[in-house]
Formats: C-alpha cells, structure tokens, sequence
C-alpha cells in the first residue's frame, strides 16, 4: 500500500503543476520537431496550421503553468521572519542554499524561456498567416501592373501625364508588395529557426531542474507513464539515466533506475494507474504514454 505522506494542498499543487509542465512541453518538442521537419523539407508551405495548433493548445498550457508556478515560487521566496534556528555546519546549510538559489534560477529561466517561445510562436504564426493570405494578393496585383504596361506597349498606347502618374503609383505600390513579400518569408525562416533553438534551450534547463526534483513523486509517476516522451526529445536511453538520477540513493527495490522508481511511485502514490509491470529479467513491458 503506498505511504503517501499528508502535504499541504498548495504543495501538491505544486508538484502537480511542475508535472504537467514537464510533460506538455515534451509533447510541445515533439510537435515543433515535426514543424521543423516539414520545414526542412518544403519551406513554410503548409507550416500555418500545425503551428498554430501548438501555439493555441500546448504553448499557451506552458505559458500559464510555468507564470503560475514562478509566482507561486515569488510568493514564498520571502517569508514570514522565524526564531533563529539553532547554528548548523556551513557545509549543509551551503548546499541547501546552493540547492535552493539553482532551483530558483532554472524555474525563472524555465518561465521566461517559456514565456518567450510562446510570444515567437505566435510571430512566426503571423507571418505564415501573412504568406498564405496576402503575398499571393501582391503577386495578382503585380501581375496586373505588368499586365497593364504590356498591353499599352503592344497597342502603342500613349498615357496622359495623369495615367502616367498613377502608373507609377501602381508600380511603386509593386514594389513594396514585393519587399513586404520578401521580408514576411525571411521573418518566418528566422522564427523557424529561434523557436528551435529555445526549444532546445528549454529542453536542457528542465533536464538539469529534473535532477533536483527527486521529491516530486508526482513527477516521477509522470515521467514513467510519458517515458517514450523522454527518449524523443533526450535521445536513446536518457529515460532510464533520468529514473537513475532521480531514484539514486533511495531505498526502494530494483536494480535498473526504471524499476526504482516504479517501486518509489507505488510507495509513495495512492494512485498507480498506468504504470506498467515490470518483465521478469529487468525488462519494462511497453506501456500507453499518456
């Protein structure tokens, strides 16, 4: 029976939230992997819906998780004044304070990391928008100038000085549908380009905040349940280093890090759903990621 020890509920919330954090943006990795996949292949040709799709579902989910979760920490990062504890050796109380500052400085860094692929998401959302609906609109407007001008050089048609005016209005009009053009799909290869690159930013600051989130049996049950997630965005094997990691020096049963920490989340969960056996030999039977 598992030994859930009795939080308090913003606490649990907490761990929740990081929990989820963790694995939607896994899921958000893999989403973009495939945009830029597709975009390697055929350019932004067909780029506007998936990427909107992940900028109005599991980025936006990221942005308000991860702003919740910054506050939540902000909140607390400046409590009520306590009696003065009882002096303790200086190596303990550094590393529980070096522990603390990086836990802090990794969750900003995840929220504006965040926060910031959101905003260039919704940019590069923009500007495929914009290439789908209004740069073909340019192309028949240009057309149309050039049509005009060639029709008059065949008939040998002389403009009035007014015609003569609005032609060039036309043209210079052209011409700036020609440089918007251009810049709007430079602007979208660029965005392509720095969302990939804050996705693989992000990826690794949560790698390093998992290493000190080994008391989130949340997020351990969480990670178990969304391993071939880890595999995806880490590579082959890093959800077995991550269950190690996590799982070191504890005393549960097994010998391979997956198994510690399926017995770490039977000991300490109530609720084991979607966990899968672990094979006779030390295999992991495969399971539904969720």
């Amino acid at each position: 029976m598992a030994e859930q020890t009795r939080i308090p509920f913003e606490e649990r919330r907490a761990k929740e939230n990081l929990a989820f954090l963790v694995v939607k943006f896994l899921k958000a990795y893999v989403a973009y992997e495939r945009i830029h996949a597709a975009f390697r292949e055929r350019g932004t040709v067909g780029l506007l819906e998936p990427v909107r799709e992940l900028e109005e579902s599991l980025a936006f989910d990221l942005k308000e998780i991860a702003h919740g979760l910054f506050r939540a920490r902000a909140a607390v990062a400046a409590p009520a004044p306590k009696p003065t504890p009882k002096p303790k050796p200086a190596a303990r109380v550094s590393r529980r304070m070096f522990r603390e500052l990086k836990a802090s400085i990794e969750m900003r860094a995840i929220d504006s990391y965040i926060g910031t692929g959101y905003h260039l998401l919704a940019i590069l959302k923009e500007s495929l928008y914009q290439l789908r609906h209004y740069v073909p609109a340019q192309d028949v407007e240009k057309s149309e100038v050039a049509a005009i001008e060639e029709a008059a050089r065949r008939a040998h048609y002389t403009f009035s000085p007014e015609e003569a005016r609005e032609l060039e209005h036309l043209r210079s009009l052209a011409a700036l549908s020609r440089k918007l053009g251009a810049e709007t799909e430079a602007m979208s290869r660029r965005m392509v380009a720095r969302c990939r690159d804050l996705f693989q930013g992000t990826a690794q600051v949560i790698l390093s905040h998992l290493e000190g989130a080994a008391e989130n049996e949340v997020l351990v049950q969480n990670l178990l349940q969304n391993r071939a997630l880890l595999e995806q965005v880490y590579g082959r094997g890093a959800a077995e280093r991550i269950f190690s990691e996590l799982c070191r020096g504890r005393d549960v049963a097994g010998t391979t890090g997956y198994e510690r920490a399926q017995s770490y989340v039977r000991k300490h969960c109530g609720n084991t759903d979607g966990l899968t056996e672990v094979r006779a030999g030390g295999g992991a039977a495969p399971g539904p990621a969720a």
